[in-house]
């Protein structure tokens, strides 16, 4: 009985200890990892609009968005901007494509058309739904109108020719942008306006 306690204090130590410092190594990256996730979100932005680097005589700045004040429906909304006048707006978007989560960076301009679509990380298969980062099938986002009618592959009558042998892939990032440019082009006076808001300050 008293090897079994002793057993079980020594377990219960070593527990103890092994929780004491995964907190403390979680503690020391926490932050670290926390800031290359944003400068990836910054180089995806920037990616989007090659036009307008973030730093320098453009501001970047973000802003959280929630659809009728939900918040479970919230976005981070990127805008940048040269002076009070907005020049862009890009929002990140996720899709579960054939071989895992897709995420997209997507690139909107103030009147709510495309300007263009960057694929930040991404799992599919090599050769196949891998060309999704290609520039032929990217650029095809680039100046899409509003109208998110015409968003969709053109098999299903849109204007997006999809990756050959990759259409889950495809479908996925279509979906994913047409979410995003849906969202930014409802709560777009909200956004535009409140970033308005923000340069007059107090």
């Amino acid at each position: 009985m008293k090897e079994l306690l002793k057993l079980s204090i020594i377990l219960g130590l070593i527990c103890c200890a092994s929780a004491l410092a995964l907190g403390s190594v979680y503690e020391l990256t926490k932050e670290p990892i926390a800031r290359q996730q944003q400068l990836k979100k910054q180089r995806a932005v920037a990616a989007v609009f090659p036009d307008l680097p973030l730093g320098g005589g453009t501001e970047g700045s973000s802003m959280q968005v929630c659809a009728d004040d939900n918040a479970e429906a919230c976005r981070e909304v990127f805008l940048l901007s040269e002076g009070q006048r907005i020049r862009g707006i890009a929002l990140e978007a996720f899709a579960d494509g054939y071989g895992g989560p897709i995420d997209v960076m997507v690139g909107l301009l103030p009147d709510g058309s495309l300007s263009a679509i960057s694929i930040i990380s991404h799992s599919e298969t090599p050769g196949l739904g891998a060309n999704i980062t290609k520039e032929s099938f990217r650029s095809q986002f680039s100046g899409l109108a509003p109208d998110a009618s015409a968003w969709d592959l053109k098999k299903n009558g849109g204007t997006i020719d999809q990756v050959s042998g990759a259409t889950i892939s495809s479908a996925a990032v279509l979906q994913a942008v047409r979410k995003q440019a849906v969202f930014f082009n409802a709560n777009r006076s909200r956004i535009l306006s409140a970033q308005a808001e923000a340069h007059r300050g107090p």
